[in-house]
Formats: structure tokens, C-alpha cells, sequence
């Protein structure tokens, strides 16, 4: 990975240090006259032109250049014993021994042929001259997880992904990864608490490409960073994958830690939107069927309407009611028109079992209430309310004051 992942990073850094070198050596040539000029910066000039698909010819072009005979060595950094690539690597060090894309290749070198203190020395002098090569950036995590390092590997982490795009790929499904290990729970928590440009990719990447968030939704909980988190939406988009993968206790875990909890219904008045989908209300408003909150009498209801002959849920909530015996109470505002729709709680899990289902009364200031048990498999329960088709294909319409669910 380390050699493989150096060939992008030595030619991207090398063709920015060719150009840096050509302009340094265009002052020079202008300085010192117009033949110096001729003989020093049109081939200069040429090399910089044919390095970016040939490094090799740039390289026999301008064989007084580093820069060119660094980006032909990098071209080959996958064999760094390769003959030709040590011969490059030799003439780029005694030009400029500071160039950090033939230090790590003779540090890959020298680690492939075992010498491995030596290779150490190179990469740490690599690491003193520039932050930003991330094969040495590579080299240096892996070394610290093979001591055991942790703060180590994850400063170098955070290093690497600061200063270069191109860790991205590679150390982001590493990340991942070592989320799932629970010493790794706290000090990655604690690194992706620091600001930085790529913590919020690293989340955008996971969400799209982790097929199982419920170690890194552990790694958010214990995140102490709240604004970050909420204000990009991180725990919500967490949680409404949690619940659509079906990790019900992670999301309830989530919504402990960065949103308003309920024992029951959240919101049962219908007066604050604090608590968000799915452990607070989701309505559907879709022209033909409604429900949304609203005034009566001035005070908080739920208002739903369907269109004739239209039918289904218009509202839901997902609860976390422990295993036991439970009261479904609901209280209508105002007079309504229709037939009645319907309350029900279903278990979560794929099943989707029924364990309580109530008729909202039709009569204003009507109440209602049944009782039901919630079973020990049953670990999170969807709460809906559903419109049923009027038999005479009437509008239908009405308010609710409320509905709660509470241990009995």
C-alpha cells in the first residue's frame, strides 16, 4: 500500500517542485546572460514539458535536474531495488539531498532489504523536512501501531488527511475500521473532536461506503464536540441509517446523547418540534393525505385530512418502551368528519408484529385507551397513525389533542 499510494504523491509533489525549480532556474539564467540562459533553461523548460507522461526522458534531458530524475525514480517507486530506480534515486541525493521523494524511496529500499533502523532514520528525516509526503506519513502510522501508539498513529492520521487529498482513499476505510475496535473508541472520538476540513468528509464517506455505522455511531456518542455534530446533521443522518439497517439500540444511543428523550411519545401535545424523526413525529403531507401541526383554541393539535377514497399513515414515531404492560390513551379536540383513522404499535424488527392498535374517537374532546404488552424481543416500536377510506367517498378531516403511551 505504502509503495503503491507513493507513486501518486511523489509525482503530484514533484511536478509542483519542477515547476518551483523551473522558475528558479529562469531567474538564474536571465542573471547570469542569454547563453547561460539558452544552455540552462530551454532544456529545463523542454524536461518540464515531457515529465508529466515521460519522467524518464525528462529526466536524460536534463540530467542535472533532481527534480526530473526524483519524478522518474517516483514513475518506478514500485520497485525500489530496481537498478535503474537506485541509479536515479543516487543522482537525485548527491544533487540535492533534501529531496524527500528519493529519501523515502531509498527508505523503502533499505526496508525491503531488511535494514530496518536505516530506514527509520530516512523516514524520520523525511518527516523533519516536510509534513506533507504521505508515503513518510504512511511509514510513520504504521510504525506507531506496530509500538503500540495509539495517540502517535492518530496524530499522524490527522497529519496526513490535513495535508493532502490523497489520504483520503487510503485512510478513510482504515478509519472505519478501527472503529469497530473499542480500546479505539475514546481516542478516535477525541481526534474527530478536533476542527479540521476532513473530519466532516470522513463521516460523508463512511455514511456512503460503511456498511456497518454502528461502531462509528459509538465512536459520535462518546464525541464531546456537540456543536459540530449537530449542526451538520451528523447524529440524524446516523440515526435514520441505524434504524433503516435496523441497529435500534445504537440510534436510541444517539438520540440520548445529542437529542431530547422521551420515556413515551416525544412531543404527545404536538406543540414542539424539537424532537426529530424517527424518535420524534414524521408527518406525510402529500396533497392527497395530511397531517401536520396546528392550532386550535389556541392551543397545539394535530390536524390530518385525507381526500376521498384516499387512504394510509399519515404520522409516525419510534419508540424505545421497555418490555411490559403499556396504556395507548389518545383525546380528539374537535368534532371530525369520516371515518375514523387508527392508532398502532408495531415491533421495529422485519416481522413488524401488531401489539396495540386504538380508533381515535370521532366526538370532540373524546378519549380513548387501550392497553397492551410490549414482549421482550421487541426492542423498538413504530407508533403510526393511519386515515382508513370513507365507505361513501367523503372528504375526511379532524384534530388530535393528543396521544401518549405510559407504563401501566
Amino acid at each position: 500500500m505504502v509503495m503503491a499510494s507513493s507513486t501518486a504523491t511523489i509525482d503530484s509533489n514533484s511536478r509542483r517542485s519542477s515547476k518551483s525549480g523551473h522558475k528558479l532556474l529562469a531567474r538564474a539564467g536571465i542573471l547570469s546572460g542569454a547563453l547561460a540562459a539558452a544552455a540552462v533553461f530551454l532544456p529545463s523548460s523542454l524536461a518540464s514539458w515531457v515529465d508529466v507522461d515521460h519522467p524518464e526522458v525528462a529526466a536524460r534531458i536534463a540530467p542535472w535536474d533532481a527534480f526530473a530524475a526524483a519524478d522518474a525514480a517516483a514513475a518506478r517507486s514500485r520497485h525500489p531495488q530496481n537498478t535503474r530506480v537506485r541509479e536515479l534515486v543516487r543522482t537525485v541525493l548527491a544533487r540535492d539531498a533534501t529531496q524527500v521523494q528519493a529519501i523515502e524511496l531509498r527508505a523503502l529500499d533499505l526496508l525491503l532489504s531488511g535494514k530496518s533502523q536505516e530506514a527509520r532514520r530516512l523516514f524520520q528525516l523525511s518527516d523533519r523536512l516536510s509534513r506533507r509526503s504521505l508515503p513518510t506519513r504512511l511509514w510513520l502510522i504504521q510504525d506507531a501501531v506496530d509500538q503500540g501508539n495509539v495517540v502517535g498513529a492518530l496524530r499522524n492520521f490527522d497529519i496526513a488527511l490535513r495535508t493532502t487529498t490523497d489520504a483520503q482513499p487510503i485512510l478513510f476505510p482504515v478509519l472505519a475500521k478501527a472503529s469497530a475496535d473499542p480500546t479505539l473508541t475514546k481516542p478516535l472520538a477525541e481526534t474527530l473532536d478536533q476542527p479540521s476540513d476532513w473530519r466532516l468528509m470522513f463521516f460523508e464517506w463512511a455514511l456512503a461506503n460503511d456498511r456497518d455505522v454502528v461502531p462509528l455511531a459509538n465512536v459520535v456518542a462518546h464525541m464531546g464536540d456537540r456543536r459540530f455534530v449537530l449542526a451538520n446533521g451528523v447524529d440524524q443522518r446516523l440515526i435514520e441509517r441505524l434504524v433503516t439497517d435496523g441497529g435500534f439500540s445504537s440510534a436510541r444511543l444517539l438520540n440520548r446523547r445529542f437529542g431530547p428523550t422521551s420515556s413515551g411519545v416525544a412531543d404527545p401535545n404536538f406543540g414542539s418540534a424539537s424532537a426529530r424523526y424517527p424518535f420524534g413525529w414524521g408527518f406525510v403531507n402529500d396533497g392527497s393525505l395530511s397531517a401536520e401541526r396546528a392550532s386550535a383554541g389556541g392551543a397545539p393539535v394535530l390536524s390530518y385530512s385525507a381526500a376521498p377514497a384516499k387512504s394510509g399513515q399519515v404520522a409516525a414515531q419510534l419508540l424505545a418502551l421497555q418490555p411490559g404492560r403499556h396504556v395507548l390513551a389518545t383525546s380528539t379536540a374537535g368534532s371530525a368528519s369520516g371515518a375514523a383513522p387508527y392508532w398502532s404499535i408495531t415491533c421495529a424488527a422485519t416481522d413488524g408484529k401488531v401489539i396495540a392498535r386504538l380508533d381515535q374517537p370521532m366526538t370532540a374532546n373524546g378519549r380513548a385507551a387501550a392497553i397492551f404488552a410490549v414482549p421482550v424481543d421487541c426492542d423498538a416500536q413504530w407508533l403510526t397513525l393511519t386515515l382508513r377510506s370513507t365507505p361513501d367517498s367523503s372528504p375526511q378531516s379532524g384534530t388530535i389533542a393528543f396521544v401518549s403511551v405510559a407504563p401501566r
